[in-house]
């Protein structure tokens, strides 16, 4: 079975991308860290094991980096949506998904948490692929986790209320592709609102612990 895994959204200034996030939500949050490629990482809670990561360059990368330089082109002009992913519950299920994208499950090092631990990611369909084959048409990618406890949904916040779900997804894409690629049972799972447009992730809306909710809306990169 697959899950919305988590949203991905890029901003010039994460300090400054993260107010935003903060005052327009009232979600809470944690640092998350930074990936090797000099790209910081805050993590914001949506409940059921999903979460938003907003991310940006650090001030100090170097910026002939070919990651950072495509990075900072797709958030030139503002907080944009970068991508969306979805959690398999098995690897076999990883696999079965690889095997059609003509891809592959890989395990890479991911983000370096700010105790110092490197964690490790589990994805498909595989480097080099889901730009083309998920991300340029709204469609996710895939991660697994083999300890759901160390989910980052379930890290401990800072300020603000937790999201206790997410209730409303808009995803610029072709309804017909996205069933294919997820898989019916997941399309129609998944609260899924599909929207004309640029493809990509437009807004979330997520339900906090009191019972409010709240949406949090961008337009999509140009990937």
């Amino acid at each position: 079975m697959f899950h919305l895994d988590h949203l991905c959204l890029g901003v010039r200034d994460l300090n400054d991308g993260v107010r935003r996030v903060r005052e327009e939500t009232g979600l809470a949050h944690y640092d998350g860290g930074a990936f090797a490629a000099s790209i910081a990482n805050t993590i914001f809670p949506l409940g059921g094991d999903a979460y938003l990561e907003v991310e940006a360059v650090m001030p100090t990368a170097d910026k002939r980096d070919e990651g950072v330089a495509w990075f900072d082109r797709a958030v030139a002009d503002g907080d944009r949506w970068m991508f969306w992913s979805l959690r398999a519950d098995t690897l076999e299920e990883m696999t079965e998904v690889a095997q059609r994208l003509g891809g592959e499950v890989a395990r890479r090092p991911g983000r370096t948490q700010p105790d110092g631990t490197q964690r490790i990611i589990t994805t498909a369909p595989g480097p080099g692929r889901a730009l083309d084959t998920c991300w340029r048409r709204g469609l996710p990618n895939w991660f697994y986790r083999d300890d759901p406890a160390t989910n980052p949904d379930r890290g401990a916040t800072e300020h603000g209320e937790r999201g206790v779900a997410v209730t409303r997804l808009e995803i610029g894409a072709d309804a017909g592709e996205l069933r294919e690629h997820i898989g019916a049972e997941t399309f129609d799972r998944l609260p899924l609102a599909i929207v004309p447009g640029r493809p990509g992730v437009r807004a979330v809306t997520v339900r906090t612990e009191s019972g409010r909710e709240v949406t949090l809306r961008r337009d999509p990169a140009d990937l």
